[in-house]
């Protein structure tokens, strides 16, 4: 009897268990017969969608560019190094702009003097600065109007982690003669010479100045599709001949690993408020940066790329949350005796729930599926064009495909939930 019993229940389980899957199975169907239906306006909803979603990915596929980049860059300088600029790498707004703007420059007098300091602390200090939008001429030759010149002293390649390719850095004895001689990228002297090798001894002209070549760094890649080889190095003497005493220069000081960092830059600080003659009360008029500073800076700016993204995503998202409330209200409106016929033969609320919002989820997870696909696409395209392999931003499509499937249950609920409390009598009546 127990065992009858026992049998009889398993069985039962075993019948619901088919029966549900059952009626999903006709969900579904059914759903993708009610999409097919009413092609133009499910198209124009997954058109919106699909926007939405493409913004968030690439939002973050540039978000992830960005960040690699902003790191690649940073690697570039040597481990334990600090710079000191007049002004942050990145200023977002127009008043702090104009604000840091009116700080004096950090000119070739205090750069020198701060050198002279600050070599009593520490081993590697130096000071560099940067020229851009040049035409370097060799021969019959000439490179585009956008290379940059970069006036340095010779502390600068290690700082800066320049490695020499072939020939020569440069050295004291050419600061302190200001002798015309230059360190090309290896961009500009696969463009003027055709080979590393036989640039070395060559003259190039900048602003109708001759220097000869004494070596070319190797080469260092791209970041955000910009050239890291397309410049040329010249002895920071120069720098007054190009850019005059009233440019600001930046100063590189890198800590020895027996000292504190945070006592170097103090005493950094220290020396460089009292050679630009500030108060004791007065706030620094310049910027000390370092890579954690850096990257946090970046990390903020790069954070109003996400926002921007995710917001012109979420309008995107919003208004195809309408178009899939419309669609459904209307498909409910069409589908009235159907669904009075489904009530009558057994068919019970719940399922009928089921299907509407099924539908409604498969319009906006389609959509968005489209849109992450496209993402893929423009992250590739993107990644190819900067020079990156950049990797899929899983966060971001799991974001994108959650706000998917909340806008299908949101905005969806009401028309299932109307189809769900039809009166049967009434739902057979309509005409």
């Amino acid at each position: 009897m127990c065992n009858a019993q026992g049998a009889e229940g398993v069985f039962a389980l075993r019948h619901q268990h088919v029966e549900a899957e059952m009626v999903w199975l006709e969900t579904l169907s059914n759903a993708v017969t009610s999409l097919r239906a009413y092609r133009l306006r499910t198209a124009l909803v997954l058109l919106s969608i699909a926007i939405g979603v493409f913004a968030i990915v690439l939002a973050g596929t540039a978000n992830e560019a960005l960040d690699r980049s902003v790191m690649r860059v940073l690697e570039m300088m040597g481990e334990n190094t600090f710079s000191i600029s007049r002004r942050p790498a990145i200023i977002i707004d127009g008043e702090e702009w104009r604000r840091m703007m009116k700080r004096p420059p950090i000119d070739y007098r205090q750069a020198a003097a701060f050198k002279r300091e600050m070599s009593q602390y520490v081993p590697w200090v130096g000071a560099w600065g940067e020229h851009y939008g040049e035409r370097i001429r060799a021969g019959n030759r000439s490179t585009d109007p956008d290379v940059s010149v970069s006036f340095v002293d010779p502390e600068c390649f290690a700082l800066l982690q320049w490695r020499i390719a072939v020939g020569r850095v440069l050295t004291s004895e050419d600061a302190a003669l200001v002798r015309p001689v230059a360190v090309l990228g290896a961009d500009v002297a696969e463009e003027l010479f055709g080979s590393d090798s036989s640039a070395l001894g060559q003259e190039v002209r900048i602003q109708g100045y001759p220097f000869r070549v004494v070596g070319v760094l190797q080469p260092q890649g791209k970041v955000l599709g910009q050239s890291l080889d397309n410049f040329v190095v010249l002895p920071l003497p120069w720098w007054l001949r190009f850019k005059g005493q009233w440019s600001s220069l930046e100063l590189l000081v890198q800590v020895p690993v027996d000292r504190e960092p945070l006592e170097v830059m103090d005493e950094a600080i220290a020396i460089l408020r009292r050679l630009r003659g500030l108060k004791p009360w007065e706030p620094n008029n310049f910027e000390l940066v370092t890579r954690e500073s850096a990257q946090a800076q970046f990390a903020s700016f790069s954070r109003y790329i996400g926002f921007f993204g995710v917001a012109a995503g979420g309008i995107a998202l919003l208004a195809a949350g309408v178009g899939v409330m419309n669609i459904m209200l209307v498909a409910v409106r069409e589908r009235t005796r159907e669904i009075g016929i489904r009530k009558a033969v057994g068919a019970r609320r719940r399922w009928i729930l089921q299907q509407f919002l099924l539908e409604a989820l498969a319009v906006t997870l389609i959509g968005g599926l489209i849109g992450v696909l496209l993402g893929f696409a423009a992250g590739a395209g993107l990644g190819s064009l900067i020079g990156l392999p950049l990797s899929v931003p899983w966060q971001w499509v799991m974001l994108s495909v959650a706000l998917c499937a909340a806008v299908g249950v949101g905005f969806g609920s009401y028309p299932a939930w109307k189809a769900a409390t039809l009166n049967p009598v009434d739902a057979l009546r309509y005409e």
